[in-house]
C-alpha cells in the first residue's frame, strides 16, 4: 500500500470524519506556491471566500476559519503527477 492510498483512506474513515472540524486535500506541486496552497486550503473550508492573491490576508482569513478547531490538512503531491499521465522512461 502506497502512502498516498494510506492518506486517502484515514481521510475518507468516518472516525476521522467526527474527530475533525475541517479537512482538506491539496495537491502541490515540486514548485511551492504558498499563495496558491493556502487559498486552495481556505476554498475548501470556504467555498464562499473571495478570491485573494495576498498571502497575508489569506493567512489572516484561513487563520479566523480554524482558530481554535482541529482539522487535517494533506498536501499531496502524486495527485500532480496522475493528472499529467503516466510517465514514459
Amino acid at each position: 500500500m502506497g502512502k498516498t492510498t494510506l492518506a486517502q483512506l484515514v481521510y475518507n474513515d468516518a472516525t476521522i470524519n467526527e474527530s475533525f472540524d475541517h479537512k482538506a486535500w491539496v495537491c502541490v506541486s515540486d514548485n511551492i506556491d504558498a499563495v496558491n496552497i493556502t487559498r486552495t486550503i481556505l476554498k475548501s473550508i470556504d467555498p464562499d471566500s473571495p478570491d485573494q492573491s495576498d498571502l497575508n490576508l489569506l493567512q489572516v482569513k484561513l487563520n479566523e476559519k480554524l482558530s481554535g478547531k482541529r482539522f487535517l490538512l494533506v498536501l499531496d503531491e502524486s495527485c500532480l503527477r496522475l493528472e499529467q499521465g503516466p510517465i514514459s522512461l
